[in-house]
């Protein structure tokens, strides 16, 4: 991880990859000039790693550079959509520092080039004109083409923070729940900080309104107890959707092979132990794997590798890009919450909200032996990100990845989710 304070210069055809104490500015085809790090509340893009500009541009089939209907066949959404649940009636919230100048375009681009349907945009600045800088552009460009790939029916809210700062990044927050925004709102960023202040009084306020908040484990490995006792917030707040990455394997039509725990030469997914954060009862009775008995992360997984990363346009970078990182991983999974809630909203059932405890206590189960964990998770049992996936739930994927058509049924009509 690039330490603060250096200012890096690196040419195309390397990672390029955004800190979680960083700032980088870069351009496709041009060299890229780091900004000096900022303090702990500072916070920058996640998981954002850019692997290469795809040959054949926004090309499906390649296994190592996924295009929409590749992954929707893989996680089990493809029957899904086309019953109809594909987010309808519902909004999905990103919540991006600086934005993407041209994310109406580049998402109308993504579309045509995959056949979506170009949905209904809206770009929030509520405080003021924000920050430019590109490496958040491409961050933008991804979240919002994704979780529309997810929920290709829901209106996408982009509200754009005017620095990557706590104040800024956590109002949007609090701007998003007062202005009912939408049900899901998705982080794909953190720092090297505990849960802050400024996000535990935001996520009272979301359990209080059934609002899912989610966010990126991170790109730096295994954190927290055991490892450097660092936290990375705000993964490691208890009433966030942890959602960490995988290494997905799939063939050309898209159909599952199988998952690992995302760590190589590109970094890895983070999650870990918490310290300072006691063991919640929905993660003690289910008996997880926590020789520290302290809030454990990461709670789902879904796709980050960018050795199996997603296709992504952005004008600005130059066109189309292979991206990875669990910059990913959430926006997939917060358009999944939004066609859950479509499901729900149909049965007449308030939306998920603060989900975690239900899919611990009863999708997962004692030691994981709910006979409904099998059927809606992957569970990822290989890879090692300083803590190894094992049978069940662990640090790097959590209790696994969506099997989205079985795991959108149970959420979508259990009065309890």
């Amino acid at each position: 991880m690039l330490q603060g304070g250096r200012k890096p210069i690196l040419s195309i055809g390397l990672v390029i990859s955004i800190s979680a104490l960083m700032i980088f500015s870069f351009a496709i085809g041009n060299s890229l000039t780091g900004v000096s790090g900022w303090g702990a509340t500072q916070v920058t893009t996640a998981s954002l790693i850019i692997r290469s500009s795809p040959s054949g541009g926004p090309a499906c089939g390649s296994t190592d550079a996924l295009c929409p209907q590749m992954l929707t066949a893989a996680y089990n959404m493809t029957q899904m959509q086309k019953s109809g649940i594909n987010g309808t009636g519902q909004a999905v919230v990103i919540d991006d520092a600086c934005g993407d100048p041209t994310i109406a375009s580049d998402l109308a681009t993504f579309d045509s080039n995959y056949g979506l349907h170009n949905p209904v945009l809206h770009v929030y600045q509520p405080q003021g004109t924000p920050c430019s800088d590109s490496g958040w552009s491409v961050e933008t460009s991804l979240d919002v083409e994704w979780a529309h790939v997810v929920a290709p029916g829901a209106v996408i809210n982009l509200v754009e923070a005017a620095q990557p700062v706590d104040a800024d990044l956590f109002g949007v927050w609090t701007y998003s729940m007062s202005h009912n925004l939408g049900n899901e709102i998705s982080n794909s960023w953190g720092g090297s900080e505990n849960c802050p202040s400024e996000a535990l009084s935001a996520l009272a306020t979301a359990t209080s309104k059934n609002i899912t908040v989610l966010a990126s484990a991170g790109d730096g490995n295994a954190w927290g107890e055991g490892i450097n006792g660092v936290n990375f917030a705000p993964a490691d707040c208890t009433q966030v959707l942890t959602v960490g990455g995988t290494t997905l394997r799939v063939q050309s039509s898209g159909a599952y092979i199988s998952e690992s725990a995302w760590s190589n030469e590109y970094g890895g997914t983070g999650g870990g132990y918490v310290g300072g954060t006691p063991e919640p009862v929905f993660q003690s009775s289910v008996k997880i794997s926590d020789p520290y008995k302290v809030l454990a992360k990461s709670d789902v997984s879904a796709d980050a590798d960018p050795n199996t990363g997603v296709r992504v346009y952005n004008n600005g970078a130059g066109g189309w890009l292979i991206v990875g990182g669990t910059s990913v991983s959430c926006p997939l999974w917060a358009g999944f919450l939004a066609d859950v809630n479509q499901a729900r909203a149909s049965h007449g059932l308030h939306h998920a909200g603060f989900l975690t405890p239900f899919l611990y206590d009863t999708v997962y189960g004692v030691s994981g032996g709910s006979t409904l964990y099998p059927k809606d998770f992957h569970d990822v049992t290989t890879g090692n990100d300083g803590w190894a996936a094992t049978k069940g739930w662990d640090p790097p994927t959590g209790i696994g990845s969506f099997n989205a058509g079985e795991l959108e049924r149970t959420l979508g009509t259990s009065p309890t989710a």
